[in-house]
């Protein structure tokens, strides 16, 4: 199967009697796709448009645009077999180890923090206070893009996990409310960079920060934390993490995402999704004032300046004044949340220093990658089938996918016993 539809090849076929394999080397010079150990009839280039098609949109969707475009007529199973193909070298990518242990253990010494160094500054100028609500009302100091080039970078992090709709085999028998799991959960993580001049400071597109354009990239797996990890760190590397000035780390705040981030990237700066801690300020104050509905928002609205501000010390203040005999166990099980995490709730110190403080990028990319292909109505997967798909859709949001040579690996090298027409 080519681009441009069925091609008939006559070719030779050498015969290995010791291996008790048919060769025909005609297969590796036209470049048809290796699938499970084998050449197929599928030429590379269809495939990695199959593939494409395959990763963007339901299979009966695809079947039907190859019959209409290139009047080829596949079966499910034959399209699944070739996305497998085609992801398994983004798959293996994702997977290397990086052995220069001594270059990056050299390029990590050299890393200035300088983000971090910033922030300490501004913390500890007398004028702390009026920058920190500057920085919320009128926004970043920052230059201009067009005036300067970046000198520094800082290397964003982000990971976060989404549900998939599973075949019943694929799914636990424990699930969150009690019964059977109705999902298996995909991982995605991603990374990008933004760009500061040699003072450190942001720079900016029409007076915002912003990420370098197409340079976010992306992977996922379903497979369970600790393969997660094991991959992510080899992504992470693969893509220089150890060669950024500063590392940021923006997360949820969920427990296995702060492990994460003390395993790989120690000497980062985390960060707690704004969002995610208004929710839980909201959650808190919903709690303290249950009673009294009328108070309860303008006492929110004032906790959440603070909050915008960093200001946890006095929001837990404030809260513990209002605590009663009657809630105190439970305020005070709310209020650790902010207690254990102030130092990645420093939203008006990375606000002024011109960093990002929202995981909107890698929730954005759940659903990109994961629930716009892979939770469609009445579909159900397997594990292996919707892994397959997010590798592919991770590699074409990356902006790295593509048919190369290199990464497809001849089936067969052994001796050719005798030839035949």
């Amino acid at each position: 199967m080519t681009m441009l539809g069925p091609v008939e090849v006559w070719r030779t076929l050498y015969r290995d009697e010791v291996e008790h394999i048919n060769v025909y080397p005609l297969d590796e010079k036209i470049e048809l796709l290796v699938i499970n150990g084998r050449y197929s009839r599928y030429t590379c280039n269809f495939s990695y448009l199959a593939a494409e098609f395959y990763a963007l949109m339901p299979e009966k969707r695809a079947l039907d645009l190859l019959n209409k475009t290139l009047n080829i007529k596949l079966e499910q199973d034959s399209l699944r077999r070739i996305g497998a193909a085609v992801a398994q070298p983004y798959l293996q990518i994702s997977r290397n180890k990086i052995e220069n242990k001594d270059e990056i253990l050299q390029l990590a010494a050299n890393k200035t923090n300088f983000v971090e160094m910033r922030i300490q500054e501004i913390d500890a100028s007398p004028d702390r206070d009026v920058i920190l609500l500057k920085a919320l009302k009128e926004g970043v100091d920052g230059i201009e893009r067009k005036r300067t080039e970046s000198d520094l970078s800082a290397i964003y992090v982000e990971a976060d996990g989404t549900g998939v709709s599973g075949l019943p085999k694929e799914l636990s028998h424990k699930g969150k409310n009690g019964g059977p799991a109705k999902t298996f959960e995909a991982k995605i993580g991603l990374m990008f960079c933004q760009s500061f001049d040699s003072n450190g400071l942001p720079l900016l597109k029409n007076s915002h920060i912003f990420r370098e354009p197409d340079n976010t990239q992306y992977m996922g797996t379903v497979e369970k934390v600790e393969s997660f990890t094991s991959q992510f760190d080899s992504f992470t590397k693969m893509h220089d993490i150890d060669s950024a000035n500063q590392i940021v780390f923006i997360s949820d705040g969920a427990p296995w995402l702060e492990k994460l981030r003390m395993k790989l990237f120690p000497n980062s700066i985390g960060i707690i999704d704004l969002f995610h801690a208004r929710q839980h300020l909201y959650s808190l104050v919903d709690s303290l004032y249950s009673d009294f509905i009328h108070e309860q928002m303008p006492f929110y609205m004032k906790c959440r300046h603070l909050l915008d501000l960093g200001e946890i010390d006095q929001i837990v203040n404030l809260i513990s004044q209002r605590v009663t005999s009657s809630n105190k166990n439970a305020i005070d099980k709310q209020l650790s949340y902010f207690v254990e995490n102030k130092n990645k709730m420093r939203y008006g110190l990375f606000r002024a220093a011109g960093i990002f403080i929202g995981s909107g990028v890698v929730e954005s990319a759940c659903k990109i990658i994961v629930e716009n292909r892979l939770n469609g109505s009445g579909m159900r997967w397997l594990k292996k089938n919707a892994a397959n798909v997010i590798d592919l859709r991770c590699a074409i949001y990356s902006g790295i996918y593509g048919y190369v040579p290199a990464l497809h690996c001849a089936p067969y090298s052994g001796s050719c016993a005798s030839a035949t027409a």
